[in-house]
């Protein structure tokens, strides 16, 4: 039983690191953003990782990797 409960506590952990490192590592937050999101991150565990993380991923300005940039095909204007 206290095996299961180390486990989960660890992945948990594991949730909410994952979490912080892309907040802090997203561009388009302010410091002042990226401090409430880490507050709510830790102080509401897996609820709060999971709105960050849900917020992350709804924001129109999330830059694309460098190594994953691909410049988008221009259509052609062939009338």
């Amino acid at each position: 039983m206290s095996d299961i409960i180390i486990y989960g506590l660890g992945g948990l952990m594991f949730y909410q690191a994952y979490v912080t490192i892309r907040v802090v590592r997203h561009k388009s937050y302010t410091p002042e953003k990226k401090r409430h999101q880490l507050l709510i991150i830790w102080l509401v565990p897996f609820v709060g990782a999971a709105a960050a993380l849900a917020g992350l991923a709804t924001d129109k300005e999330t830059p694309a990797r460098p190594d994953k940039d691909v410049l988008p095909k221009k259509p052609d204007n062939r009338d």
